[in-house]
Formats: structure tokens, C-alpha cells, sequence
């Protein structure tokens, strides 16, 4: 490896006259002495973003005696060989559409790829500090080559807001907490903490100057925190994550009434209520003994659907303020919510079959569900989701993208309200086949054979869109630069990257332990939210794998017992038999996946003749 130095931190006129540079505040004496302005000093950041290449090559060169970079190069007359890249099939599509075009992407070359790699990594510093090597942690795992970020480091030098005090300290909060959740080191925990607490005084400090705010890198940092607190080791990293959130959606709301906010702000304020219901939802399972049930055997009253006193307002600035492309957002927040609401209700308070409140509660989950079919049903033109395969089945690799599909979206702010679109249902429809077990007497007519069939169809749907969605959101690192633009039909619209990945993981968790999915799916989610987890170190990953992985064994097991059981009759079109009672909690599940498989109609019997729980 060829040494170029360690670089100075001086200013450019000290450096360009080769001369040492005392670095004084805020000029510095060598150019104070020749009465010239003094251009300033460069920081850690901006160091790790310089482009040396020519530099480190010129060194080579000499190093190796070469006079010519030609002289390295291949033979005159030769080419590196291309391949051409396999073309998209537009496979389905929910709104109307005519076939894709051919992709003119070639695959790259092994030097192409190299090159790619180091394009997307930052040149490593000698002597380099845990802070620096925390905030390279960040930029490389949690910024480059997400959605809506910059795709390269060199891309990053023109950014004003990563040079920030609030964007360096949280930026270096998140990568010592991910370092320390996959190396063990303690001490880095510490030192993230540390800097974390940096953040929120300068936070707080900037908020006293309404007038003087940056509202960019105040939301931006306000978001980052949010992702520092699901990536530090917690038992509940939703609950403080959703306090800097909903901080963030405060903040917005107090601009975009006076007209001061960002042009996108209505969008930028329903994405964080998108995220505010989620982390909602998302926190109950942290908090119960029965994380992958929507109706637990036990009340759970921590479990609340409450949400803050401004969110109403907030959505109704959204729904005065957002943009007539933008206007499904701005219905489908207001289903969701009520949802969550629900939902809450259900985990917080008692509920029996037969009784009033419990027949309620089965008819608003019909009603939310009929809300959201509604909804879908209105997504044309701009909306529609469009699913592409390519005809190469092995250029994808298999555990990036499912099945060799992908989605297509006019840009990644729609992706992502489909994705809130589909956990939601998926769970409300959860819910309906959960009562049918706990509730037989009060479901009884409100939710036939029929109506349980429907459900588990849609349920197996969402479930395998919201997975074959993921390459939109989340570029796996088994990718390669070839990959890229089947993916990039999907134009930058969501702002932050990174803020859409704890969401994500949330979403393919919801979608890898619902009932009714397919085993490899379950296996495919799993994989997903591993990766996650050894890409980034972030803890809500490590904690969703682990949910996921318990139910996947659970209905496991649970499948091999009720097909040992109904293994004799699986040819006959009689009604399939469900106890629905008794604590055989995935039993109802297992048998009733079966017999969607076999087209056969279900009857439910309830063990002791009532069904329910305190």
C-alpha cells in the first residue's frame, strides 16, 4: 500500500505554501501575518471525504517506475467482455401499465466491481480515533448506497448538512452503539451515550433561537436519534425512538402553518406520523408475553393505543397542506390510526365472547379492513404498484431478492405508505382470524369460512409484496452495481434513507409471522432481518430475528403435529374440525392454513364450550 502522509488539518493557504499552520481561532497567525484572509481549517469530516486517487497513483507510479498509466493497463486492441443483462417482466401490476422496456445495463467487470466497492467505503485515516471510526461505520452502513442517499462517498463532499455539530456528534453516537452490539465493547456504549447527550444539548440549545434554526439538520438529527435509540441495547427501543419522532412532527408542524417549512414538508410530516403508528404498534410486542398475537390470552394493560394529543392536528395541517399526488397518504393515516387504536384497546382491556363490546370490537375490525380494501382499490395511475421479474433467474441473488421479483413506484415515498398500507392489514386481518378462535360465539356470524378464507388469502399477499418490496427499500449487500438500476426505477422521494429501516424491519417481521405464510418466506424474512442486524448492528433487528425465529419454529412444529393428526383424512372434502379452545394456540392456525390449501370448508367447535380470556 502506498503511504501518502497524514493529512494536515490546516487551512489552505498554510498548505499550499507548505508551511505549518498553528490553527488558531478563528484565523490563524501564518496568515494573519501577511494580512490575507484566512480560509479556515478543514475537520475530521471533510478529511475522510477528500479524493486522493490521483495522488496515492502518482506515488504508485513513481514507486514502480512507470512513466505511463497506460503501461498498467491491458494489451492494445482488448476489451473487458460484457454481458447482457436479462430483461424485465412486468409480472402484475395493481393499476394500469404497458410492458417494461429492456434494461441497457450491462454487467460489470471485476474491475468495475473493485472499483464500485471503494467508491462506496471512505479512505481509511491513519491513527484513527473511535469517533472517527464510528462516524465511517455510519456513512458506510447507514447513508451510501441507501435509497435516497448518495450512492458514493465522493458524493458526499457537496452535503452541508453532514459537516454539522449535531449530525457528526449523533452520526458518531449510532456507530459506536452498532460497534459495541457486535464487537461487545462496553466502552464503546459508553462513548456513544456520551455523544448522544452532546446532541440533545445542542439540540435544546438551537431551539431557543426559533428565528436562527436549522430545520434541516435539526430534523435530520432529530431522525438520526430516533435510529440511535433502536440501535442501543434496550428492552423497549420503540417507546424513546417514537418520543423523537413525534419531537420531529412537532417541531415541522410549528413551521409549515407559517409557511417557513420545506417544500416537501406535509409529505416529510405524514411520513413521521407513518412512523409514529408503527412504533406504536410496533411496541406493543415488546411489552407482551405473546409478542406475534394480536389477541393476547391475558390483558396486557401497558399496552395502550393512545396517541399524542397533537397527532390529529398534525394530520389535519397534513390533509390542508399536502399536495394532490400526495392526497392517499393523507387518507390512509387516519385508517391506520384508528386501527392502532384498536388494537391497543383489544391487548389493554378484558374482553368476552358473546358480550356487546367484544361483537364491537369484531365489527370495527371489519369496517378498518373494508376502509383499507377501499383504499387500495382507489390506487391507480401514480400509485400503482408494478411487480418485475427478469428472465435470468440466477442474476438476482436469491436471498437479496425474492424470487427474482421486484417492485416498481413512482418514487420511494409511495413504496413506503404501501408498506404501512400492507402491515396494517395484514395485522387487522390477523386479528379477525384470532377472534374466530378466542370469540367463536361472538364471530360466529360476523366471520364465516368464507370470510376466514378471504382473510388468510389477503394476509399471504401482503405478506409476500411487503418482501418482495424490500430491494425498494433496502439494498442487501450481496448487490452489485449491476443490480442497481432495476431498482432505481423508483425515484428518490422519502428524504432520509435510513429513516425508513427500522419501519422496514418492523414490516417483515408483521409479514414473516403472519398466518397462512409459506415456510420459506418465514425462512427468507428471517434472513433479511439477520443481515440487517450484521450489516448495521442494530439492536431492533437482533430482537425482531428473534421473534421471528421463535415463531417460525413454533408453527413449525405445530404444522408437522396437525398434519400427523389429519393426515388420514386429507383427502376427503368433509368439514375440517377446529378446537378452538383449550390453550392450543397455533393448532386453530395450522388447521386452518391446511385447509385452505385443500379447498376444504372449516368448522369451528370450542373446547369447554366457551371461548374468551380475562
Amino acid at each position: 500500500m502506498v503511504y501518502c502522509g497524514k493529512a494536515s488539518q490546516g487551512c489552505q493557504s498554510c498548505r499550499t505554501r507548505r508551511i505549518k499552520c498553528d490553527k488558531v481561532q478563528p484565523q490563524c497567525t501564518q496568515c494573519v501575518r501577511i494580512r490575507k484572509p484566512c480560509p479556515g481549517y478543514r475537520d475530521q469530516l471533510s478529511l475522510m471525504f477528500r479524493d486522493e486517487s490521483s495522488k496515492v497513483m502518482q506515488k504508485a507510479h513513481a514507486q514502480w517506475g512507470v512513466s505511463e498509466p497506460s503501461e498498467l493497463g491491458e494489451a492494445s486492441g482488448t476489451s473487458p467482455t460484457t454481458t447482457a443483462s436479462p430483461v424485465p417482466i412486468r409480472s402484475r401490476s395493481s393499476g394500469p401499465g404497458g410492458a417494461a422496456s429492456p434494461s441497457s445495463a450491462t454487467l460489470a467487470t471485476k474491475q468495475r466491481r473493485r472499483r464500485s466497492l471503494e467508491e462506496t467505503q471512505l479512505p481509511p485515516e491513519i491513527k484513527e480515533t473511535p469517533v472517527d471510526k464510528a462516524i465511517r461505520f455510519y456513512i458506510e452502513r447507514y447513508i451510501i448506497g441507501l435509497p435516497d442517499e448518495p450512492r458514493t462517498a465522493k458524493d458526499l463532499q457537496g452535503i452541508r448538512w453532514i459537516h454539522s455539530r449535531e449530525m457528526r456528534n449523533i452520526m458518531a453516537a449510532v456507530g459506536l452503539a452498532a460497534m459495541s452490539n457486535l464487537s461487545g465493547d462496553k466502552a464503546m456504549n459508553t462513548l456513544a451515550k456520551q455523544h448522544y447527550g452532546q446532541v440533545l444539548q445542542n439540540i435544546a440549545s438551537s431551539m431557543k433561537n426559533i428565528a436562527a434554526l436549522d430545520l434541516e439538520v435539526v430534523l435530520r438529527a432529530v431522525v438520526i436519534m430516533a435510529v440511535y435509540e433502536v440501535t442501543r441495547p434496550r428492552d423497549e427501543p420503540d417507546s424513546p425512538a417514537r418520543t423523537h419522532v413525534q419531537g420531529g412532527a412537532a417541531i415541522l408542524s410549528s413551521f409549515l402553518p407559517r409557511g417557513q417549512g420545506p417544500a416537501d414538508g406535509a409529505r416529510g410530516l405524514l411520513q413521521l406520523c407513518f412512523s409514529v403508528v408503527a412504533a406504536k404498534q410496533s411496541s406493543f410486542q415488546y411489552s407482551s408475553l405473546e409478542p406475534n398475537h394480536m389477541i393476547p390470552s391475558s390483558i396486557e394493560p401497558s399496552c395502550d393505543g393512545t396517541l399524542p394529543p397533537m397527532f390529529s392536528d398534525w394530520i389535519s395541517i397534513s390533509q390542508k397542506m399536502v399536495t394532490d399526488a400526495d392526497r392517499p397518504s393523507a387518507q390512509l393515516i387516519g385508517v391506520i390510526a384508528r386501527f392502532v387504536q384498536l388494537a391497543g384497546l383489544v391487548r389493554a382491556q378484558p374482553h368476552f365472547d358473546g358480550h356487546p363490546s367484544t361483537t364491537d370490537m369484531i365489527l370495527q375490525a371489519l369496517e378498518i379492513d373494508e376502509d383499507l380494501e377501499a383504499w387500495e382499490a382507489r390506487q391507480t395511475g401514480l400509485w400503482a404498484v408494478v411487480e418485475e421479474r427478469v428472465s435470468d433467474d440466477t442474476f438476482f441473488p436469491p436471498q437479496a431478492v425474492l424470487d427474482g421479483c421486484y417492485h416498481v413506484y413512482d418514487n420511494t415515498y409511495i413504496a413506503r405508505v404501501w408498506n404501512h398500507y400492507r402491515w396494517a392489514r395484514i395485522l387487522v386481518n390477523q386479528l379477525l382470524l384470532e377472534s374466530v378462535d378466542r370469540f367463536p360465539l361472538s364471530s360466529a356470524s360476523l366471520i364465516p369460512p368464507t370470510r376466514q378464507h378471504r382473510s388468510l388469502a389477503c394476509i399471504a399477499r401482503l405478506a409476500r409484496d411487503t418482501l418482495v418490496s424490500v430491494p425498494t427499500h433496502y439494498r442487501h449487500p450481496s448487490l452489485r452495481e449491476e443490480h442497481w438500476p432495476y431498482f432505481d426505477k423508483t425515484k428518490w422521494g422519502a428524504s432520509i434513507g435510513v429513516a425508513g429501516i427500522p419501519t422496514l424491519l418492523f414490516e417483515v417481521k408483521v409479514a414473516g409471522c403472519a398466518p397462512g405464510v409459506p415456510m420459506r418466506h418465514r425462512a427468507w424474512a428471517l434472513e433479511i432481518i439477520e443481515t440487517v442486524y450484521k450489516k448495521t448492528g442494530m439492536f431492533q433487528a437482533r430482537m425482531l430475528a428473534e421473534f421471528l425465529r421463535k415463531e417460525t419454529e413454533r408453527v413449525r412444529v405445530s404444522s408437522s403435529a396437525s398434519s400427523s393428526v389429519s393426515g388420514s383424512a386429507s383427502a376427503s372434502l368433509s368439514p375440517e374440525v377446529v378446537s378452538a379452545g383449550g390453550g392450543e394456540e397455533m393448532g386453530f392456525y395450522a388447521a386452518v392454513e391446511s385447509a385452505v390449501v385443500r379447498q376444504v370448508p372449516i368448522k369451528v367447535e370450542v373446547a369447554g364450550g366457551v371461548g374468551g380470556f380475562l
